[in-house]
């Protein structure tokens, strides 16, 4: 029996398919914009058996570049023999409505919205969006950057229940071999080959620094975000554990704060429960620090959502209005 060459195509197409079928999923709505990514993405899900539904939204930010992608997906959906559905978006006035939201907010917010409606219209399973592991440690470095903690560092995650990403452990070189392997066309975004945006100042002049010194970077960051959604998935069972058990659940004890390791932690995941914000946890933490705990000012409370976070003799509780 001849062995099957191991290629590229082959590896991208086994890895999308063994990706779908770990997840359960097989029937997804794709948004397909022309460029790289979403274009190997359609092919890989086709390849293995998915039933998909393309949709390509066209924000017509670009002018007539915007209509040469509209042409190239409606010619790849064409040859693939699938219905393509096209969305025409006013970006400038949907931000008139929503005051403070940038261009790149906007358009991650009608897109998802239309892809939501699709899945609902038409009963599928998922989302299935083209993001890759390059774009994985870009979001780690942005991150980073923010000051984020472990939800941010550990990047997107390959399934939210909403959205599937079967790229997430394939990268950006392997994407664009699969598609020169299969004489695949794309276009390109001529608005990411300049680093006015922080995602592509970090892709186009970050990363090609980074990775003079160190060969092979990106795997390795590939591995950090791996173990640091390990790390996330136990923090999650920890908290749980600490918070979930409590009698009340709307009151922290002041014992459970001392006994706390890490008492910052603790004090902020019930701050955040309750929809304050980080810099209440600090404070909280701050006045427990300062006055020993059980010298608390009784009554000292902090604003949250709906509500407020009070010290009482024994403990931390959240208050409705």
């Amino acid at each position: 029996m001849k062995k099957r060459k191991n290629t590229i195509k082959t590896h991208i197409e086994t890895e999308t398919a063994r990706f779908m079928k770990s997840h359960g999923v097989d029937d997804v709505v794709v948004g397909v914009s022309g460029g790289a990514d979403s274009t190997a993405l359609l092919f890989a899900l086709v390849a293995a058996g998915v039933r998909v539904h393309p949709v390509h939204c066209n924000f017509h930010l670009r002018g007539e570049e915007s209509m040469r992608d509209q042409r190239a997906v409606e010619k790849l959906c064409c040859s693939l023999g699938l219905p393509l559905r096209v969305v025409d978006f006013d970006v400038d006035g949907y931000r008139a409505l929503h005051p403070g939201v940038s261009v790149e907010m906007a358009c991650r917010d009608l897109r998802y919205d239309v892809f939501d409606e699709e899945v609902l219209q038409i009963g599928a399973q998922r989302v299935a969006v083209a993001h890759n592991a390059d774009d994985n440690a870009e979001t780690l470095l942005l991150n980073l950057f923010r000051g984020s903690g472990v939800t941010g560092l550990r990047g997107m995650l390959p399934d939210t229940g909403r959205v599937v990403r079967p790229l997430l452990s394939i990268s950006r070189a392997e994407i664009e071999a699969y598609l020169k392997e299969n004489e695949v066309e794309y276009v390109v975004d001529s608005s990411n080959l300049s680093s006015d945006y922080r995602r592509n100042f970090i892709r186009n002049e970050i990363f090609p620094l980074i990775e003079q010194e160190w060969k092979g970077v990106k795997g390795a960051m590939r591995t950090t975000l791996e173990n640091l959604r390990s790390e996330e998935h136990m923090l999650g069972w920890c908290e749980s554990v600490l918070l979930d058990r409590l009698e009340d659940p709307d009151f922290l004890p002041m014992q459970n704060i001392f006994d706390a390791p890490d008492r910052f932690w603790l004090i902020s995941k019930f701050a955040f429960r309750h929809g304050a914000t980080r810099d209440v946890a600090v404070e909280i933490l701050d006045v427990f620090e300062k006055k020993g705990g059980t010298q608390l000012i009784v009554g000292k409370s902090w604003k949250a959502s709906n509500g407020r976070l009070r010290f009482e003799m024994k403990g931390l509780r959240y208050c409705g209005w």
